[in-house]
């Protein structure tokens, strides 16, 4: 164990000390990872054709480190918010945000959120979306690093009219409550 992990797990394992019920709560902010520039993706269709984008591809998210020795994963609330913006056309998109452990390919894995929002030209739709009790994201919590991945499918309404806008992630954080395992 390198001293950073052993600091860190002796600052976690004072505090769970100091708490009645020993649990930590920690608020991680997850969108923080990705540049500011990174947030906001445009998408676009050609008229009447589904089609996939790639929001967030593959992104390693470093967790916890040395807390495993002192603390386990109580539980997680997992949370995702994104405004859909339409230039052209009227449709659907479909966020999934895809986790999984350091070595497996995020989109291989079934989605984490599964949403639909709705484009609508000179109008935003705004997704606000909370997970909790999942025992896979709790799972993928313990570990020290984890992958995420966010697509986007769209679907046209009007089979002759392109669909084009921009989708911008404005929330993904996760709020993870420890318990002192020693």
């Amino acid at each position: 164990m390198n001293k950073r992990s052993l600091l860190i797990g002796l600052v976690v394992l004072a505090a769970l000390a100091g708490c009645g019920d020993r649990r930590l709560i920690l608020r991680v902010d997850v969108l923080s990872y990705l540049a500011p520039a990174d947030r906001t993706v445009p998408v676009a269709t050609l008229p009447g054709l589904d089609t996939t984008v790639t929001v967030v591809n593959d992104q390693q998210v470093s967790l916890f480190e040395g807390l495993s020795d002192v603390a386990g994963v109580e539980s997680v609330n997992l949370a995702l918010g994104a405004i859909a913006a339409d230039s052209v056309g009227s449709g659907t998109v479909t966020l999934r945000l895809y986790l999984a452990d350091a070595a497996t390919d995020p989109l291989s894995t079934p989605p984490v959120v599964d949403q639909t929002l709705t484009l609508t030209p000179g109008h935003n739709d705004t997704l606000n979306v909370s997970i909790d009790g999942d025992d896979r994201v709790k799972a993928l919590f313990s570990k020290q690093v984890m992958r995420a991945s966010i697509t986007a499918g769209l679907h046209p309404s009007d089979p002759l009219t392109p669909l084009a806008g921009h989708v911008t992630l404005s929330r993904l954080d996760a709020v993870v409550i420890f318990r002192r395992s020693l």
